[in-house]
């Protein structure tokens, strides 16, 4: 007789080979564009990333003027998320939305003279956005579990969020060169939900390296992740 594993230790099984798969082919993935990066020619190098940029990037027109129901910001570092702060802020003043939806990220940051302490993570991107005209009763962080692929994760929260709510849109601020990665986590998730997207991009740049990891991602979550 054949002992069968618990549902949940198989799902763990699934999950580490997964991760493995992934792991093996990032590291082939990035080991090959590297290779390819190391040509000296210029012209590679602009042709290179003009191809990779069309791929990572799936944002819809930035002459945004579709009405939502809640715009989310996804997480990232200070730097990125100002970019998408401004986003936000420019999306809000045009009368798109009134509830700004933001990652709730634990922990301390800056020091604040006025508080005499350290703000924290959720303090600090309130603060931000009041500075941007955005009123702190229209910002609402929102908290989740951490998951090992961030975007994912984030996809799968928020997306629970809009169904509980009944949302019927929402516009997604996410780097530029993050878009088409978000685009697909979400809709994952929202499959046959009748939920509209609109994904748009801050102004936030990326370094050539930084294309190439995005683009590794972006092929992991395509091959591996979803659907």
């Amino acid at each position: 007789m054949v002992n069968e594993l618990p549902k949940n230790n198989r799902s763990h099984i699934i999950i580490v080979r997964v991760i493995l798969i992934a792991a093996c082919a990032f590291l082939i993935s990035f080991s090959f564009v590297l290779w390819l990066a190391t040509d000296d020619s210029d012209e590679f190098r602009a042709n290179l990333r003009d191809r990779i940029r069309k791929e990572l990037i799936r944002e819809d027109s930035k002459r945004f003027t579709n009405v939502v129901d809640a715009i989310y910001l996804l997480g990232g570092s200070q730097n990125s998320l100002e970019f998408k702060f401004k986003r936000a802020a420019d999306l809000y003043h045009d009368g798109i939305c009134k509830r700004i939806l933001i990652l709730h990220r634990p922990g301390k940051t800056e020091y604040s003279s006025l508080l005499r302490r350290n703000l924290t993570n959720d303090e600090w991107a309130i603060l931000k956005l009041e500075e941007l005209g955005i009123p702190k009763k229209n910002v609402e962080p929102i908290s989740m579990k951490k998951g090992f692929f961030g975007t994912l994760t984030e996809a799968k929260g928020i997306s629970r969020l809009i169904r509980e709510r009944r949302y019927k849109s929402i516009a997604l601020i996410t780097s530029p060169y993050h878009t088409h990665r978000v685009k697909i986590s979400f809709e994952e998730f929202l499959k046959d939900n009748g939920v509209t997207l609109y994904v748009q991009g801050s102004d936030r740049g990326a370094p050539f390296k930084g294309l190439i990891v995005e683009f590794i991602k972006l092929k992991i979550y395509e091959f591996f992740l979803v659907s």
